[in-house]
């Protein structure tokens, strides 16, 4: 087996590299001390076509793939997480079921602005992804002529503060009999056992619609600068044509987004592990202690090359959950395994990045408090995905379809 990178990824890594390290670096850290988005970043991104890299040329996007657009995120998250979840959120929550399951008119009237990252994206972390299990869908949504009336509420949307559009999950009314729900919201009574079963329809709102209320979260532990929101429905009316697949089948909107959304958000923890592992090594060998740098005590050492090894095999793990999904073979919890050992892995960097240099870690003029912070905020968010325990328990979705 080769491992090793295409011209084209080469490419894609050093553009984003570029731009972390001469844009986006000098805003980082006040955009986070702020608590507030840096649209101007994400503007640039979207300049440099990282806000459709992954989707196939014909459909508009880039091209680059899963694997190339993880590639970028762990260069984008290196400086900015904030700044890389942003562009995740944007990319796999909100573009990709468009893309995937919208219909003409709201292709027609968002998908390509979207892809120019001209209009910014936000969506709910699916969650529950298995036939068995519920998803996480706080609004309910019941029809009325040509539109969906929307109540409730959905939370911690990365973006959801500045975005234009969102997509949200709402629960719709139990099938009546056995059947499964048709597009127009009748009963077909052509199944069996499903009755009394949730279900669940995903929409497309713009932001502005009456009856939508966009709360943004401050006062937070990480991801600071991501831009979170809460979103609440008051009689929201949702036009059906910006129903994203069949009424009653949101569960397979979420299915299909969850691999991407997984592999995309183990690239930013993977390289949060590796930037509090870099952070670390450089203060480790500038600073002396009984003569030598402390890099060179046994104990530090150690404790350094354990990070540097978990920081390798998260962004391995990652790159391979990607690669699989571009190759269009079965998931087989690969994305699931990356996200959770990367979130992991990235907590455990920065709390002991944070040790190694001591006071210093506790400042907020050194970087490492932020990559400890940041990386409980990813951390929680695999708590919010419902992982499965095993490979065994994992669902078999993947490549671009889902």
């Amino acid at each position: 087996m080769e491992f090793g990178l295409s011209e084209e990824e080469l490419m894609i890594r050093e553009t984003a590299a570029r731009f972390a390290e001469q844009e986006a670096a000098r805003r980082a850290a006040a955009a986070d001390e702020a608590e507030l988005f840096d649209r101007r970043s994400f503007d640039g991104m979207a300049e440099l076509g990282f806000a459709a890299l992954p989707w196939p040329e014909e459909a508009g996007g880039g091209g680059g793939g899963f694997a190339g657009f993880a590639l970028a995120l762990q260069e984008l998250s290196r400086t900015s997480a904030s700044l890389g979840a942003a562009l995740w959120g944007h990319v796999y929550l909100a573009a990709w079921p468009l893309l995937r399951f919208g219909g003409a008119d709201a292709k027609r009237r968002h998908l390509g602005a979207l892809m120019a990252g001209t209009a910014l994206g936000a969506g709910m972390l699916p969650g529950a992804t298995s036939a068995a299990s519920r998803l996480r869908a706080g609004a309910t949504a019941r029809r009325e002529g040509d539109a969906y009336v929307l109540d409730g509420q959905q939370g911690y949307m990365l973006g959801g503060a500045e975005a234009d559009l969102f997509v949200v999950y709402a629960e719709t009314a139990p099938e009546r009999g056995n059947g499964t729900g048709g597009g127009d919201g009748s009963a077909r009574g052509n199944g069996a056992g499903t009755r009394g079963r949730k279900r669940y329809t995903a929409l497309l709102l713009e932001r502005g619609l009456p009856g939508l209320t966009v709360r943004p979260v401050t006062r937070k532990l990480g991801l600071r600068a991501a831009g979170m929101a809460h979103l609440t429905f008051e009689g929201c009316r949702v036009p059906a044509a910006y129903r994203l697949g069949r009424e009653g089948r949101g569960q397979d909107v979420a299915r299909g987004a969850a691999v991407g959304a997984r592999c995309g958000l183990a690239s930013v923890a993977a390289r949060l592990a590796s930037g509090a592992d870099d952070a670390a090594l450089g203060y480790a060998k500038a600073r002396a202690q009984f003569g030598k740098p402390i890099a060179k005590h046994q104990a530090i050492a150690f404790l350094l090359a354990d990070l540097e090894t978990a920081a390798d095999a998260a962004r391995l793990l990652a790159l391979q959950a990607a690669w699989r999904a571009d190759a269009g073979a079965p998931d087989a919890g690969a994305s699931a395994l990356a996200l959770r050992y990367a979130a992991d892995a990235a907590m455990h960097a920065g709390i002991q990045a944070v040790q190694v240099y001591g006071g210093y870690g506790y400042m907020k003029e050194f970087p490492v408090e932020r990559y400890m912070r940041d990386a409980k905020a990813v951390q929680m968010f695999t708590a919010l995905d419902r992982l499965p325990r095993t490979r065994r328990g994992a669902g078999k979705g993947g490549g671009r379809g889902g």
